[in-house]
């Protein structure tokens, strides 16, 4: 019995132990449940209106591992610099929730006579474009026309409504008579796909000549590293790539890039010690009734029969051969098609010149906004600033750009954009490149 006893009370003892044991078991498995639900839910928490659709493990994975924050797209009516920001003003349904980690952005810019290029640009990136058009005075009016014809008339304007975030800019001393309130009323703007007799409404951005426009008209220069800054600046991913629109991209980059970063971290500049780097793709320009390359293949068919060229071979042949140019043309694509880094190269020596088209992570210095569209050497002084800083560029294979149809050929004696071009070469060598010397520190031979 006394036996018995003891054993009870010892019993009695580790009873409470052994309940608290078991709760705290209960506590950690349910903790480990929480942490995995965590790293699919704690993606779309950081914004309460981010309801979250079918996140992938690539997705999940990359934000994780680059630490980005997710931020839907609000429109927000801003000052930048002389200009009046619309900023967001039409949102792409899938873009205005897309997570940072998600996808890139495809930031570019022009006035409403460009958007002839659109559909091609969405159809070929399948991802977030993020467009800031310039639209002084009435061109307003305009771009809301056209706008809408995009978004309603076109055979791809369900991918314009789902990727497409237009933002409009004007100067303060060019006010337009009236501006949409918002996005729904913005949207309420009137458009015509078809006329009363059932046949197609012509797109309004073919119906006007250059000359036609407010701009022209007014003489007003076009202010392309503003629009440039604005698309970047209302990006909400974490890479983004900065685009001319008539530049058209290769087919998968957006899944190749990311898979590419997915599959090996260590192609980004991980350590702070590490030369910053950006990764740049080869450009080419074609022949006028040639048609957009999609695959490398049918670019190296275009090349072999002259109906493609490096992008402004007659105008700057420099200015956009990559480096190992030719290891680039002779690498054959792997079998699932994989991006890779072919080449590491420096904007320097025979480079100094280049003018690149880049995947960034949007954390290089932004555009110079003293320099026009006009005054030409818009890229080179980001650039300049780049080479000082010491950034690498990272070539990547296969992808590439093909600028819409038609060769660049070099201005006549008689083109204003001389002028312009004379007058900002002095500009920049008396004032930027002094200027950026201090601020990026300096370096004997980078040039812009």
């Amino acid at each position: 019995m006394a036996l018995y006893a003891m054993c009870n009370k010892r019993y009695l003892r580790v009873w409470p132990l052994a309940v608290l044991l078991l709760l705290t078991l209960v506590l950690v498995l349910h903790n480990l449940k929480q942490a995995l639900l965590l790293n699919q839910n704690t993606y779309w928490m950081q914004e309460a209106e981010m309801a979250p659709p079918t996140v992938s493990p690539r997705t999940i994975r990359l934000f994780e591992f680059l630490n980005c924050t997710n931020r839907p797209l609000r429109l927000q009516r801003l000052q930048h610099g002389d200009y009046w920001l619309l900023q967001n003003l039409v949102v792409g349904q899938i873009s205005r929730h897309m997570g940072c980690a998600e996808s890139i952005t495809l930031t570019t810019n022009a006035d409403y006579t460009f958007f002839d290029n659109l559909e091609m640009l969405v159809q070929r990136w399948l991802g977030p474009i993020s467009f800031a058009i310039f639209a002084p005075g009435r061109d307003v009016n305009d771009t809301l026309d056209a706008i809408q014809y995009v978004r309603n008339c076109l055979p791809s304007s369900d991918l314009i409504r789902d990727y497409v975030t237009f933002h409009i800019y004007f100067p303060n001393g060019h006010m337009p008579t009236y501006v949409p309130y918002d996005e729904a009323e913005a949207l309420t703007w009137p458009y015509k796909c078809f006329w009363a007799n059932g046949s197609v409404a012509s797109p309004p951005y073919l119906n006007r000549e250059g000359g036609e426009t407010y701009r022209v008209q007014k003489n007003l220069t076009y202010p392309i590293n503003v629009g440039r800054n604005i698309a970047r600046k209302a990006a909400n991913t974490h890479f983004i790539f900065a685009n001319d629109i008539e530049l058209i991209p290769s087919t998968g980059i957006v899944d190749q890039f990311l898979d590419m970063v997915d599959r090996n971290h260590s192609v980004l500049a991980l350590d702070p010690k590490q030369p910053r780097r950006v990764f740049p793709f080869p450009v080419y320009e074609l022949q006028q009734n040639e048609s957009v390359p999609a695959e490398k293949a049918e670019l190296l068919t275009l090349l072999k029969r002259k109906g493609a060229q490096i992008f402004h071979s007659l105008v700057c042949a420099r200015c956009h051969r990559v480096p190992g140019q030719q290891k680039w043309l002779q690498n054959n694509p792997n079998i699932t098609n994989e991006l890779q880094v072919i080449s590491v190269g420096l904007r320097m020596g025979p480079f100094r010149t280049w003018e690149p088209f880049y995947v960034s992570d949007n954390t290089e210095p932004l555009f110079d906004e003293r320099v026009t569209w006009e005054g030409q050497s818009n890229k080179r002084i980001q650039g300049y600033a780049m080479c000082l800083l010491g950034y690498e560029y990272h070539v990547l294979h296969p992808a590439f750009l093909a600028h819409s149809p038609g060769i660049k050929k070099p201005p006549t004696s008689k083109s204003p954009r001389l002028k312009y071009a004379r007058e900002m070469t002095r500009f920049i060598k008396s004032k930027i490149e002094p200027e950026y010397r201090v601020l990026f520190g300096n370096r004997k031979n980078c040039t812009t």
